[in-house]
């Protein structure tokens, strides 16, 4: 329970982990830099894993980690890489070879915003507070896996918290204004996928379940697609709960596994606007406020209701 609370969704990334770091692995994932941008790294002990723990929504930079990969694979290691669809075929596309020592996760991705868009959004946080920032949590479920919030913890003791549904980059990335290019035609969803397993939250699995799946915890959505992403799940299975489920309730409440987003009319305007010099904050109102707004209404209207 500790690790499931630790994590995004249902925690499986991180029994994976464990049991790759038991073999004497390594495992990369994304983790945030000094700086909270987001960066691919590897870590060899189960006390450095909490940094690839929870999802990051934005492009993680894969640096050196495609060769560093190669070497440790050439050494006899066993390896977990743990990233994007296109990252994944990158690094088979990179390796150019099958090794029976890899082990690879891909995740059910929405797409992945701009790095400038996050270190902008980051220094407009940093400035309205007055102080520097020590922790960051895209999803912290403190108030339930199905009501999350971003909540990011300052230096000098405060925090900021607001829900994922109504939270200024969330609100920016749920319109996909934030987005690559490239995402909205991606070439890896779950039936391209290069990637032995696909992560994901198990959205929706407390409508179609018995009570067992409603306690708002978080539930991970689980496919094994190779012998080896089976082979993996086996090994995990004293140290999780699960139970299978059809695809048709996977993807019911998870489309991003099977089809991109589309491109929205306004995503152009916003980077023409970003790298025209227009700051994080005058981005958010043009771009981002009117929905937050509309969010705030409708709670009020729903309180007012209520006591009606």
């Amino acid at each position: 329970e500790d690790v499931r609370a630790a994590s995004s969704s249902g925690g499986v990334f991180t029994q994976l982990a464990m049991e790759v770091l038991s073999e004497g692995g390594v495992v990369f994932g994304a983790g945030f830099d000094e700086s909270f941008s987001v960066r691919h790294t590897y870590v060899n002990s189960e006390c450095d894993l909490d940094n690839l723990r929870r999802s990051k929504y934005v492009q993680s930079d894969t640096g050196n980690t495609f060769r560093e990969v190669k070497s440790f694979l050439k050494e006899g290691k066993k390896v977990l890489y743990c990233g994007t669809p296109c990252q994944i075929a990158g690094l088979k596309a990179y390796l150019n070879k099958e090794f029976p020592n890899l082990l690879t996760c891909d995740l059910a991705c929405h797409g992945v915003p701009s790095p400038k868009v996050w270190s902008m959004y980051l220094d407009y946080i940093k400035s309205k507070y007055q102080s520097d920032i020590e922790a960051v949590s895209f999803r912290d479920k403190s108030t339930g896996w199905n009501d999350s919030s971003m909540r990011i913890d300052f230096t000098d003791g405060r925090q900021y918290t607001d829900k994922v549904k109504r939270e200024i980059f969330f609100i920016g990335f749920g319109k996909s204004i934030f987005n690559r290019k490239s995402c909205f035609d991606c070439k890896f969803r779950v039936a391209n996928t290069k990637a032995d397993i696909t992560l994901a939250d198990f959205w929706g699995i407390d409508k179609q379940e018995d009570s067992q799946f409603r306690d708002n915890k978080g539930v991970s959505l689980v496919i094994a697609h190779t012998a080896a992403g089976k082979e993996a799940l086996s090994q995990i299975r004293e140290s999780v709960f699960k139970k299978e489920r059809s695809f048709d309730e996977a993807v019911k409440y998870n489309p991003r596994l099977l089809t991109s987003v589309m491109e929205p009319a306004k995503r152009k305007s916003f980077f023409d606007d970003m790298y025209s010099g227009y700051s994080f904050d005058r981005l958010r109102r043009k771009y981002m406020d009117n929905e937050s707004i509309v969010y705030k209404v409708k709670c009020i209207v729903k309180k007012v209701l209520g006591r009606a």
